[in-house]
């Protein structure tokens, strides 16, 4: 075991409520079959992160104490046996979700729908890291005795250094014009995947759509610029906090709908925007309130995305024959549906070019400093939070 440094979450004291501490841990020197060591450079914040650490033990697998994180990009330096080709040591890395590239999911290029994969394999992970800062010699099976749950989503990297799944690493090497941009591309695993894919595999935005986004975080910008990169003819941008509006009306939304407008209607808003209602809406908000309205407004035939994560118990209701005479479709999205070894390529060259610029998004945080970050986010006053490690 080695010593390293990881934000650990205790069981939440109050339900919805993150319970986050930055502590001294022990992580495994060697890896096992399948395995990398990664030292992480940055970690992006994830709505997920937070939601999941509010939830009791027991909820969606989740175990206490845990290590979370599931945006991270750094450096390989462990491989395990009979590692894959594509990966060497000291490769830049992104991590992003694991799968296993043998069902029928993943054979048909949908693995983030990999059904080979338990919710306890994605959620629950497994103790490999140690309390406390003494590192001694040994490897997993030394006298270190393990008690902090890892492996979340294949990774946990709120951690200096952390064990990871190797289908949830992509090497960037040869992809990276300059070495800080790999704390810039660290969300690319989950957030600009999610947005980009809902946008491009999901919908499939055309010239002739009018989008409604709602919602713009992370996943909800990168949902944006995708939209704007298909020259769709109408583009409505939601949210409540104004300096995200008027970034999104600079990056080429056509119009911007505060939340907190006095006496706002949704429906009303849309309608006066586009009264045919728009052919595609991105919910990546997960709020009724809006989603429900959203779904109303949306015109015949529209293809709604929904990507945020509503509250535990909520129920997506429709009218049985209204919605059937409507045509439209509702979609679930995880990651995009994305292929991380096309699509984060594909990003990361549309951001050379200009074309996704997420360093108008990112507000870099020292990891120490991380409920700075979360009170941030929080206030509207970062878009995309990563958490620097040094």
């Amino acid at each position: 075991m080695q010593a390293t440094k990881a934000i650990v979450a205790a069981e939440p004291t109050s339900p919805g409520t993150a319970n986050w501490s930055l502590q001294d841990v022990q992580c495994p020197i060697s890896c096992g079959p399948g395995e990398v060591l990664v030292e992480i450079v940055a970690t992006g914040l994830c709505h997920t992160d937070v939601f999941v650490s509010g939830v009791p033990e027991g909820a969606f697998g989740i175990r206490y104490p845990k290590i979370l994180g599931h945006e991270g990009a750094g450096f390989i330096r462990a491989l395990g046996p009979n590692p894959n080709t594509s990966l060497r040591l000291n490769d830049p890395v992104l991590l992003t979700f694991p799968s296993c590239a043998a069902c029928a999911q993943c054979r048909q290029d949908h693995p983030a729908h990999c059904t080979s994969l338990t919710h306890a394999d994605k959620y629950t992970g497994k103790k490999n890291f140690a309390a406390g800062a003494g590192a001694g010699a040994g490897d997993r099976n030394g006298a270190e005795d393990p008690s902090i749950w890892g492996s979340f989503l294949g990774q946990s990297s709120f951690a200096r250094h952390t064990v990871v799944t190797e289908s949830a690493c992509f090497s960037l090497r040869g992809l990276l014009r300059r070495d800080s941009d790999l704390a810039l591309f660290a969300p690319l695993g989950c957030s600009y995947l999610t947005g980009s894919g809902a946008v491009r595999r999901i919908a499939k935005v055309g010239t002739d759509d009018v989008v409604l986004v709602m919602g713009l975080g992370g996943v909800g910008m990168a949902a944006l610029l995708t939209t704007i990169q298909s020259s769709p003819s109408t583009i409505i941008a939601v949210d409540q906090h104004p300096a995200r509006l008027r970034l999104a009306q600079a990056l080429g939304a056509t119009h911007t709908l505060n939340t907190r407008a006095k006496g706002f209607n949704l429906r009303d808003a849309v309608a006066a925007i586009a009264p045919a209602g728009p052919s595609v809406v991105i919910d990546t908000t997960g709020v009724p309130e809006l989603m429900e309205p959203a779904m109303e407004v949306a015109a015949p035939r529209a293809r709604i995305v929904l990507v945020g994560i509503p509250p535990p118990g909520y129920v997506v209701g429709m009218q049985g024959l209204g919605f059937v005479e409507s045509g439209k479709s509702i979609m679930g999205c995880l990651v995009g549906d994305s292929v991380p070894g096309v699509d984060i390529p594909q990003i990361i060259q549309s951001y050379y070019e200009g074309r996704f610029p997420v360093d108008r998004l990112v507000t870099k945080v020292p990891a120490e400093d991380y409920e700075k970050a979360l009170r941030g986010v929080e206030a509207g006053e970062i878009i995309k939070a990563v958490l620097v490690w040094e």
